[in-house]
């Protein structure tokens, strides 16, 4: 029951979050973002005391350092609009609090599934799945990624690597529920940071849609992956 109340009370927030959600960024909405990846971490606590019995609780602990990563990256990600002068700063700390939120994502699924040949050949293919998208995003959309170019390529190589973690475990589980609400978390992730790419690297797509959209599948991706820990 309680994993359900912090379910619902996060998606509550995060609706509340969107509404008010626009291109410029004030405290008010700082706020509600802030609470809602609370919600969002409140969400992993729950998942795994409801099923304690059964969920590993190494992954679980890596799972909570990896949404903390996560409520702290919204918080630098969106104070740089707040605080202009300190804007390549604020972009690259969030960056880098997201990239080692998927750090422990990998090490999670590893210390509680093991290291096979398949997670392995997944995550190298994801590890060069990283220049590919950020060359591929540079000559589609004409993004202009400058000094931000190589920790983006670094974050989105760990990102890709951290999703094919998630489709191996997949596989090898058979598709149990748990492993297949990662991968669609992981899938949402990597959609969330295209747009978010369009957002910060390419001319006039800072919309209210576009941002609308980013968080939706970002809070879309955290809350799955936080899910998961109740079905693991």
């Amino acid at each position: 029951m309680l994993f359900y109340i912090c379910l619902a009370l996060g998606i509550v927030n995060l609706i509340m979050f969107l509404a008010q959600r626009k291109p410029e960024v004030s405290l008010r909405v700082l706020f509600f973002k802030t609470t809602t990846s609370c919600f969002m971490i409140l969400t992993a606590l729950a998942a795994y005391y409801e099923n304690r019995t059964s969920c590993s609780l190494e992954l679980a602990l890596l799972f909570f350092a990896g949404c903390i990563c996560g409520l702290l990256g919204d918080i630098w990600l969106d104070a740089k609009y707040i605080f202009p002068s300190e804007k390549n700063g604020l972009l690259k700390a969030g960056f880098i609090s997201f990239l080692i939120g998927h750090v422990f994502y990998s090490a999670g699924m590893f210390i509680a599934y093991g290291v096979s040949t398949l997670s392995l050949v997944c995550g190298i293919i994801g590890i060069a799945f990283g220049p590919f998208s950020c060359w591929f995003t540079e000559k589609t959309m004409k993004a202009n990624f400058g000094k931000s170019k190589l920790i983006s390529v670094i974050y989105t190589s760990v990102l890709a690597f951290t999703t094919g973690i998630a489709v191996a475990v997949a596989v090898e589980s058979g598709f149990a529920l748990f492993s297949v609400l990662r991968v669609i978390g992981m899938i949402l992730f990597i959609a969330s940071d295209g747009v978010l790419a369009q957002i910060y690297f390419c001319e006039n797509k800072n919309t209210r849609v576009n941002v609308v959209l980013n968080h939706a599948l970002y809070y879309g991706a955290q809350f799955l992956i936080a899910a998961s820990l109740f079905v693991s």
